[in-house]
Parts: structure tokens; sequence; C-alpha cells
């Protein structure tokens, strides 16, 4: 889902060769689409895959690349928005796949790939002593925050802005939108990015901004008797790679500490990926609770949530008063087949020669980037942790959710398209994150340069 500029921007002149070739190579794709938009609102599955002119359909995937159904062959980075860690069809989890479907596909009563997952994630993440599965990150969350409810015993939570964590109505609030929606960047409104969330929800969320302590100290403290729990991505990847600075994280452990309110680390896109152990592993932050996802499946549906025991335990402690319990449940919860992909996944991860191989193709790109638009004199950030990053426009030193918003994000979507037609998907061709597998090489690092410095001169 293409985000706007704050401003009008005149569109390159690029654009209309760009779009007149995407239709050119998209002939089955558009005769698909037509036939998906009497079906599918949008003629997509999910908001996300919206796209102008329209979208392209995929008709398979091998190691580092995408291939559609009209033939064209593309070097992917967008991997699944991060999910695909290892490259697509990797040989160990088609094994563990194809091994579990022999066996049935599901029976909704648990299984020893169950216990070998969580044994492996509660290893790999010592602040997790217990874990429970979903079948998404929006699951993961919107249970996390339950939980925590339930510990605490109290109805509000509160949310960095800019944060995104699914799309359940809980946290559907101040993501992006006009400035007079949002507020103040130091009291940022409680503002609903949806419609069809109750109205009256927003009496159960605050929001405070991410890397302004200060300000996070202040609204926390206000709020302080009525907070269940503080949840955020520990690096925002909604606006794109918002790296947390001067020790936020950190801060934020402590402030909530001191006020005694719980701390939830989403981790649904960072988790396994930036560090075995996560973001809290590279920062050194030990929240109550953390949320995963992406990475975990290895591009197959499964979450988690989990974390201290007291308050996982929350889940089958049974009060006096009613509701007994806090509940949690689901037939597709822990499916044989995702998990047989999760613990094939966990055990390559175990090799630090992925998170090295991660690394140096990280690092041979994204500088590599950088240093192109610095060449071009064109103004830009290429934010970057790990194997994730995110280029914005217009701007650097990007800190805040609210200096993020205003990059330029069309600019953005005219480079990815430019590169995508090219051959290269860098992240959603209408601007999102990119993401490097362990499949990537260095001919596709070389490759994806060489589009991407093109694509810079196209949009400068």
């Amino acid at each position: 889902m293409s985000r706007k500029s704050a401003t009008k921007k005149e569109k390159p002149r690029a654009h209309v060769d760009v779009n007149a070739k995407y239709r050119s190579m998209m002939k089955k794709s558009k005769r698909l689409h037509a036939k998906a938009t009497d079906l599918l609102p949008g003629g997509v599955e999910s908001n996300f895959r919206l796209m102008e002119p329209f979208p392209f359909y995929a008709a398979y995937a091998d190691g580092s690349k995408l291939y559609d159904v009209d033939g064209n062959e593309y070097i992917d980075y967008l991997l699944s928005q991060g999910a695909i860690m290892l490259g697509h069809r990797r040989k160990e989890i088609m094994q563990a796949v194809q091994a579990q479907i022999q066996k049935g596909a599901n029976f909704a009563v648990p299984t020893e790939l169950c216990v070998e997952v969580a044994k492996r994630i509660t290893n790999y993440v010592p602040s997790v002593k217990r874990v429970r599965f979903t079948n998404s990150g929006t699951e993961a969350t919107m249970h996390a925050i339950r939980t925590a409810r339930g510990f605490a015993g109290k109805d509000k939570i509160a949310k960095a802005e800019g944060g995104y964590h699914g799309v359940h109505d809980s946290v559907l609030w101040g993501l992006w939108g006009p400035p007079e929606e949002m507020g103040h960047e130091r009291r940022p409104k409680t503002a609903s990015f949806s419609r069809g969330v109750p109205k009256a929800i927003a009496d159960t969320v605050c929001v405070f901004p991410f890397n302004d302590i200060e300000a996070t100290y202040d609204i926390l403290h206000k709020e302080r008797e009525n907070l269940a729990a503080v949840i955020t991505e520990p690096i925002l990847a909604n606006v794109g790679v918002l790296m947390p600075r001067d020790h936020y994280l950190n801060e934020l452990r402590k402030i909530t500490k001191e006020l005694g309110i719980l701390l939830i680390l989403d981790e649904v896109v960072t988790g396994f990926r930036v560090s075995r152990g996560g973001a809290q592993e590279l920062f050194h932050v030990k929240p109550d609770l953390t949320t995963f996802g992406k990475a975990l499946g290895g591009g197959f549906q499964l979450a988690a949530f989990g974390g201290r025991k007291d308050i996982m335990d929350e889940l089958v402690q049974e009060r006096e008063e009613w509701p007994q319990v806090t509940f949690h449940g689901g037939t597709y919860n822990a499916h044989p087949v995702s998990m047989a992909a999760s613990a094939a996944t966990l055990k390559v991860l175990e090799d630090d020669r992925v998170y090295s191989n991660l690394d140096r193709l990280s690092n041979n790109l994204f500088p590599a980037m950088q240093e192109q638009l610095d060449d071009l004199h064109i103004t830009a950030e290429v934010a970057s942790c790990g194997s994730m990053a995110q280029i914005f426009f217009g701007a650097k030193d990007v800190r805040t959710a609210r200096q993020a918003d205003v990059t330029d994000w069309e600019k953005l979507g005219e480079w990815c398209m430019h590169c995508l037609v090219h051959g290269v998907m860098f992240g959603h061709p209408h601007g999102e994150k990119m993401f490097i597998s362990d499949a990537h090489t260095c001919e596709d690092i070389e490759r994806s340069l060489e589009v991407a410095e093109d694509g810079f001169r196209a949009v400068k």
C-alpha cells in the first residue's frame, strides 16, 4: 500500500515511459487483474498489494529470484515482506514440509514439532521463557496485548507513533495521516488509520513519539495508572527502517519498569533477521513479552508471542472472578506443516555462517547505494540494519516517524518501478523495505547496483 508524500511532487519524465514498459511486460497479469477485480476488492487479497496501474501476478520463485506469469524474472528483495530469509524453496525447508505433508496436514492436537520450535525460540531469545503460536503477526500482537491486559488487570495500552502491529482494532492508531489528524509531534493524537474501527477503542490507546524519550516519559507517566503495556517495534519498520537513537529502547525499558508497565517488543519483522536473538539482542533490551512472525515460518504461515513465565501463565491461570482466564486459541495454531518449516529454518539459523553471509551481502549493497546517491548529489538516506534497508528520499538523518512520513515516498515509488521493469524488485514496487536473503549472490548484488544507479539517474 503506497504512502503519499505530505507535499505534492512533480513526477519525473521517466514515469510515463516506465508505466508503458510495465504494461508491455505484464499482458497476462493485466488480463488476470481484470478477472480478479470481479472477484476481489481491488483485485487483490490485501490492501498492501494494491498498486498502479495494476499488480503483477507471481508464478513461482527459486533462490533469490521471483518469476511472474508473463515470464519476467526479478531479483527479489521484497522476499514476502521479509519472511523469506533463507531464499525461496530452500532445500531443508522444502524437504521438511514434504515429509510432514505425508504424515498429515493438521490435527488440532499438539505435535513434537511444536515442542522443538518452542525450545529453539527460548534458546535463541533469552527473554522468552514461555511461548504460544499463532498464524500471523496480527494475531501475535493481538494475543500479546490481551495477555498483558489480563495479567495487569488494566485496559489501556500505549504504542509508538508510526509503529505497525497488524490490523486488529487495538493497534490501527497513530500510523500516519494528515497533520491535523495526527496532532503535535511531541503529543500525538490517538488518530485512527482505518474506517470501521470503533471510536470507543481510542480511549484504550495512547500514542507516544518514538525516539523522543522526554516526551515518551511525560505521556507514559501521565497515563501510568491506566496502562497495562507499552508496545513498540524495536526498529520502526512501518515507516522504513527507523533506528532507535540515543539508547531510546534502553531508556524506554527503564521507564516502563519504573512505572510498573509491561513492555512488549514487536519483533515480527526483526525477529531472527537482524540477529539470531532479534533486535533485543542487538540493543541489549529485555522486554516482558515479544512477538514473532515473518522469518520464523520460513515462508509459511506462522507467528508467535512469548515472554516471562508469570505473564504467559496468565493464559492458563484460573481466577475466582469471571472471566476466569485470559483466552488464547485457534484451530490452526502450531500448524504441523508450518512448524516443520519453522523447525528447519531455525536449525539452519543455528549456523553463524548464515548471518555472516547476510552481513557480507548487505555491506556490499546498502553502503554502495548510498555512495551512488551521494555521487549523483541526490539527497537521500539508505537506512539499514543487518539485512533490511529503506531509502528515504529528500532527507538524511531521519530520526522520527514524522520526519520519515514527509520524505519523498513518491520518488521512492518511481525508483522502485524503474528498477522493477529492469528486473530488480527492491521491496514493494511502489516503495517498501528491501530485504536480503541467504540465497542472494555477489552477481545479484552487482546487477542490482547497476539497475539501482540507473534508477537514481532516472528519478533525479
